[in-house]
């Protein structure tokens, strides 16, 4: 919805004593994480939101994912209808799934899997138009190219707020930040550390979003929506919903925005000087790991034993006689 339709709806949520701006997670969810940043943290929070309630994806007698979204995404003037989340449409509720359907917002074919939790999880699956699901497909998300021959503004009829080019999918402004920190969310909570879930990984390397894989992006634009759409009082009512009537987790991201740079804003700064590299990194960061690589695709860890420098900066050395690729996790 556009920004005046989310006042619309916070103003609405207030007059009818459904919005309680005062909710919040319980006392001691997050107390795992304290004074934790970059991988550690990471990993605190995937502990805490994984093994959710899984709902059904469908079910004729089980409350299923269309049943939550017609809670979850209820237009607030109209209770018989949902609001899609491309069109910004108000649609009627009964017109699934002839007119409106699931969207996966991380994509069915970049990793999710049809048997495990990830296919049903709420916090990835808004309403949306079938048509504008379908023009969508499994495009990352970005900023589209005009100088691209298959640019589009709109990118759909029906969705005249977003654009697209070749490989990727831009969605209106007033949705860019809430998108954001669902794929954020399904970063951290899907770690491959179960047989039936996958690892998904979100990337600035656009090459590596393919079928075949689990990756998908664009880190830094959605890094950049995260800081330009911030959390909305729906978006905190939604995460509440889900977590109190139906998967009993919570995106973080939504709870805590400020974690989305302790985890993904690391600052790597090289220096060459000669037959080495200094790399460096603020000491917030003690405990993030320094991996390499010479494709992008696979990372290993380097060993090396950082050095202290003038009490602000954590330095490692390292040989600079071969090309590599350098990231902290």
């Amino acid at each position: 919805m556009n920004k005046n339709l989310k006042v619309k709806t916070v103003i609405a949520l207030l007059a009818s004593g459904w919005l309680n701006l005062f909710s919040a997670p319980p006392s001691d969810y997050y107390d795992t994480v304290q004074g934790k940043t970059g991988r550690e943290l990471r990993q605190a929070l995937h502990e805490i939101i994984k093994n959710h309630v899984v709902i059904p994806y469908s079910s004729s007698t089980r409350t299923d994912t269309v049943d939550a979204l017609d809670v979850l995404d209820q237009e607030t003037m109209d209770a018989g209808n949902v609001v899609l989340v491309y069109s910004l449409r108000s649609e009627p509720k009964t017109n699934y799934p002839a007119i409106w359907t699931h969207e996966h917002l991380w994509p069915q074919s970049r990793g999710i899997d049809a048997s495990g939790p990830d296919y049903s999880d709420l916090f990835n699956l808004r309403p949306e138009d079938a048509t504008v699901n379908s023009a969508r497909n499994n495009k990352y998300y970005d900023e589209s190219d005009p100088l691209d021959s298959n640019y589009r503004n709109p990118a759909h009829v029906e969705a005249p707020l977003c654009s697209t080019d070749s490989d990727s999918w831009e969605p209106p402004a007033s949705m860019n930040g809430d998108i954001s920190r669902s794929l954020f969310y399904m970063d951290v909570r899907y770690e491959g550390d179960k047989a039936n879930e996958p690892d998904l990984k979100l990337t600035d390397f656009v090459n590596l979003i393919t079928s075949n894989d689990s990756f998908m992006g664009k880190l830094s634009m959605l890094l950049a929506w995260h800081r330009a759409d911030p959390v909305s009082a729906a978006e905190e009512q939604r995460n509440d919903l889900i977590y109190t009537q139906y998967q009993n987790n919570r995106n973080p991201f939504i709870d805590h925005p400020e974690w989305v740079d302790l985890i993904y804003r690391p600052r790597l700064t090289l220096i060459n000087t000669g037959g080495s590299l200094q790399l460096g990194w603020g000491l917030e960061f003690s405990n993030a790991v320094l991996e390499t690589s010479t494709e992008f695709r696979n990372w290993t860890t380097v060993t090396n034993s950082p050095m202290p420098s003038n009490g602000q900066w954590i330095v490692l050395q390292v040989p600079s006689n071969n090309w590599q690729f350098y990231r902290l996790r």
